[in-house]
């Protein structure tokens, strides 16, 4: 897990990610917090209880295309693939 991330304000500012409930932004916030360089979270259902987010606000995350079901079974960020684009 990275230590420092950066959020971009071109996906945390829009109507899209604005409109999301609080819950869900929450969930997406800590999803980044935990991904690695590439993106990927290898513990995303462990993060959501953590947090108390419910399955809504995963599906929601998903159907907004800010997380993507990766082939491992793993989740990736687009916000992290994004921040890894412009650090490498």
């Amino acid at each position: 897990m990275a230590e420092h991330r950066m959020f971009s304000q071109e996906i945390v500012e829009t109507d899209k990610f604005l409109n999301m409930p609080a819950t869900a932004q929450n969930l997406y916030f800590y999803l980044n917090l935990h991904a690695d360089d590439e993106g990927f979270v290898g513990n995303p259902r462990a993060i959501k209880r953590m947090i108390g987010a419910s399955d809504d606000d995963y599906k929601l995350l998903i159907a907004n295309r800010l997380i993507m079901p990766s082939n491992e079974g793993l989740y990736m960020c687009e916000e992290v693939t994004k921040w890894g684009k412009i650090i490498h």
